[in-house]
Parts: C-alpha cells; sequence; structure tokens
C-alpha cells in the first residue's frame, strides 16, 4: 500500500491512498498543531514496532473512518460489512496504537531507552506487562520519526512525502 501524506492550509494533513486493490483512498487529519502528522507517525510507529493490526492494517484490510474517504476506483458492494467486521477485530489493537502512537510522538526527542519505559508504563494501563517491543524497534521508530519531522519542515506546497506500508511481522 503507497501512502503520501501532504500539508493541508490550515497546518493539517491529508493521506492519499494507493491500497493496491484499485482502490484510491484519502484520509483527513485532525490534527494542526503537532510537529508531525499524526496519521504519519502511526504509518511510521506501527511499521517499526510490527502493529500490523493499527490504524494502517486496518485501512489495508478494508476498514473505513470518518476521516477516510473513497476517491477513486471501485468500491466494494460489502465494503460497509467489511469494515464493520474489520474494526471489530481490530479495535483492541487500533486503541493499543493511538496509545503507543501518543507515547512515541511525545518521546521523538528522547532517547529509546526512556521512550521503551514510557511504552511500558502507558501498555500497563489496559494490558498486562512490558509493551511487546524491542529497544531496537523503538529506536527505529524515532530514528524514522525523526527523520519525518525533517521532511516535513522542509515539505513545500506541492510536495508529498510518500511511503509504503506492508504488515510487519512480528
Amino acid at each position: 500500500m503507497h501512502v503520501a501524506f501532504t500539508r493541508r492550509p490550515d497546518g493539517g494533513s491529508l493521506a492519499d491512498i494507493d491500497r493496491g486493490d484499485g482502490l484510491r483512498l484519502r484520509l483527513r487529519s485532525y490534527d494542526r498543531t503537532g510537529t508531525v502528522p499524526h496519521d504519519a507517525v502511526h504509518l511510521l510507529g506501527e511499521r517499526a514496532l510490527g502493529m500490523a493490526r493499527g490504524l494502517w492494517g486496518s485501512i489495508r484490510a478494508g476498514a473505513l473512518f470518518d476521516s477516510l474517504e473513497i476517491i477513486g476506483g471501485k468500491p466494494r458492494h460489502d465494503r460497509y460489512t467489511v469494515s464493520d467486521r474489520v474494526r471489530r477485530d481490530h479495535a483492541r489493537d487500533l486503541r493499543l496504537a493511538e496509545v503507543v502512537v501518543g507515547v512515541l510522538a511525545q518521546g521523538i526527542d528522547r532517547r529509546a531507552p526512556v521512550v521503551v519505559t514510557e511504552l511500558d508504563e502507558a501498555w500497563g494501563i489496559t494490558e498486562t506487562g512490558r509493551a511487546p517491543f524491542t529497544a531496537e524497534q523503538v529506536a527505529a521508530a524515532l530514528t524514522d520519526l525523526r527523520d519525518l519531522r525533517e521532511r516535513w519542515r522542509r515539505l513545500g506546497p506541492d510536495e508529498a512525502l510518500a511511503y509504503t506500508w506492508c504488515a510487519p511481522r512480528r
């Protein structure tokens, strides 16, 4: 799945998505205050941490959200049924992805061991035990997010940041 992030005039972001099945989507972010687009933090963080059923894995599997519109291709006749099933099946992972992304966004300038501790603490709010991420995964996520931040700062009005989402292996 190919994703291109662009900046909206109001400071938020848009993500144009080629899902790979003939459908093209546009995801409109709700963020306007972060140094990086929230949905891009999802993509890079979920990918680096191996979260295959978070926001991006759910979109790839057919989930639809209020902020997501179909902009091209022929949608499936049962798209709403598929979306409901994916969202139900992925509900736990979607909630955890929001927690994890919040920690990553806040920890972008911290060292990986500190962020690992913060992830463990946040994980413990709804789950038992430690977060299932290695220090290497967290370090890779932070490196990707710092790179995103620099690229986003330099992004021109007609430019996009392109990424590929493929289901991570755990």
